[in-house]
């Protein structure tokens, strides 16, 4: 795709998610934050069954986070 096309979507994308009323604004932050939240403790759940692998040499440990509370 041509930069100068790629520049223009980016600005049309941008005009239209800053032309959304505020209640959908504030839905799609909550879902963006959702997805964050999410993506972080999968990345923090993979990271420590890695950790946990190495230090028990393979083998697998029945360690579970207990859930973000708000």
């Amino acid at each position: 795709m041509p930069a100068g096309l790629h520049n223009t979507l980016i600005l049309l994308a941008h005009q239209v998610v800053r032309s959304l009323p505020d209640p959908v604004l504030g839905a799609l932050d909550a879902w963006s934050l959702r997805v964050a939240r999410r993506r972080a403790l999968a990345r923090q759940q993979q990271w420590q069954r890695q950790k946990l692998a190495k230090v028990n040499g393979g083998a697998s440990a029945a360690y579970h986070l207990k859930p973000w509370r708000d």
